[in-house]
């Protein structure tokens, strides 16, 4: 027969959450993220680089699917010790300070594609692969990206070749 034994008065639905956070800590992907993007605030109470990224990703493993959805799972995200978790206000104007501008490219047919290579964002990426081993430093590796387009009605979407508006 199992022995259960409680270990904790606070039971949340996302304590799954809190072994992927010791895990983004223990391969030092703070320092990582802060190294190459920098000094975020110089203040105690300011969040940086690390503390936004954790919490963003935090939210999309919890099951969100938009920055705003950490004010909804906020309160048990709070609870692990390793994590500080600030508001969708703060993580979107995090991600605002890294915004590039986009690049156009018109097709012979007349049409408009606009991309963005952000190579300050693209340069943490494969750092963050290289430290966490996917990479190797001296392999060559081809990096492909798809495009995703996401309906949407928000009143900042654009109109799209798939006769719908979204991002």
């Amino acid at each position: 027969m199992a022995k259960v034994n409680i270990k904790s008065e606070k039971i949340t639905p996302f304590g799954g959450i809190y072994y992927a956070s010791k895990a983004f800590y223990a391969l030092s992907l703070d320092k990582v993220i802060n190294g190459t993007l920098g000094v975020r605030s110089s203040t105690y109470n300011g969040y940086q680089w690390d503390e936004i990224m954790s919490a963003m990703s935090d939210v999309f493993l919890c099951g969100g699917d938009c920055v705003e959805d950490v004010n909804r799972s906020e309160c048990h995200l709070r609870e692990s010790p390793e994590v500080r978790i600030s508001t969708s206000h703060t993580i979107g104007r995090a991600i605002k300070e890294h915004s590039h501008e986009d690049m156009e490219y018109k097709s012979s047919s007349g049409n408009v594609f606009r991309f963005n290579t952000n190579p300050r964002l693209n340069d943490l990426l494969m750092k963050l692969n290289m430290k966490m081993g996917l990479f190797k430093s001296g392999q060559t590796v081809n990096v492909d990206f798809d495009h995703v387009f996401v309906k949407t009605e928000k009143a900042d979407a654009t109109y799209s070749y798939k006769q719908a508006y979204g991002y």
